[in-house]
């Protein structure tokens, strides 16, 4: 029987990504740079953990459940197009939530 590799820690990998992406989106926060959806800072930070940890949580799950071993840049990139998808998906959505 052959053992397959796998990629190592793949969810801290990915959920440190959203550690940074965090970082910065809270960064542009206090520089004036925001979502259109946001109204307040204190929704904005609740609604930026979720935005970027559900990312980060998916690409965990996708590199974790892959027989092939995903490098780092393969985790970033997938995490980046992920990223993307979700805040355009919330930015959508927002009048809905409205």
């Amino acid at each position: 029987m052959q053992e397959t590799n796998r990629t190592q820690s793949p969810y801290i990998k990915a959920l440190a990504c959203s550690a940074v992406a965090f970082a910065l989106a809270i960064g542009a926060q206090f520089l004036g740079y925001s979502l259109p959806s946001f109204t307040t800072r204190t929704e904005a930070v609740s609604q930026l953990v979720a935005l970027v940890m559900v990312p980060g949580l998916i690409v965990g799950l996708l590199a974790k459940k892959s027989t092939r071993v995903w490098p780092l840049w393969l985790i970033i990139c997938a995490f980046i197009a992920l990223l993307i998808v979700v805040t355009i998906v919330h930015e959508v959505t927002a009048p809905m939530r409205a």
